[in-house]
């Protein structure tokens, strides 16, 4: 699971055995994703989630919710998939919809998709204040 400690790696087999949905979306591509996923959560010791296993699911969680936008974006199928936000209203006569803008700091942005939400409700116990008494160093 960790080549350096107190880190997770990113395994792509697992992954796509986990979540099927992206079982052709290459590995170099979900390697990518994961990469981007560290920006939304830490993957170093010092991260707030010191359990490894349960930062490899939410890191997980963050890779399939950024595969699922860019799935989404990349369809291109005129059919506007690639509309980010939440939708706010839709037409059928002449066909209409608009897009709510979403922010990444509020859940909005992770309630685009099903991984993102759980992301967000599995995270809950580590989005709540931290006290560390002075002097804390993260070994």
């Amino acid at each position: 699971m960790s080549a350096a400690t107190g880190t997770v790696d990113f395994d792509p087999a697992a992954f796509q055995a986990a979540f099927p949905a992206f079982a052709a979306v290459s590995t170099d591509t979900l390697t990518s994703y994961f990469s981007l996923a560290q920006g939304y959560l830490d993957n170093s010791p010092c991260s707030v989630v010191q359990d490894l296993t349960m930062r490899a699911n939410l890191l997980n969680l963050i890779t399939a919710h950024i595969a699922f936008l860019m799935g989404r974006a990349s369809s291109g199928d005129g059919s506007m998939a690639g509309a980010v936000g939440q939708m706010a209203s839709a037409g059928q006569g002449t066909i209409n919809a608009s897009f709510a803008p979403v922010q990444a700091k509020n859940a909005a942005f992770w309630t685009q998709s099903s991984y993102g939400l759980m992301f967000w409700q599995m995270a809950l116990p580590y989005r709540s204040f931290r006290y560390f008494a002075d002097p804390y160093v993260c070994r």
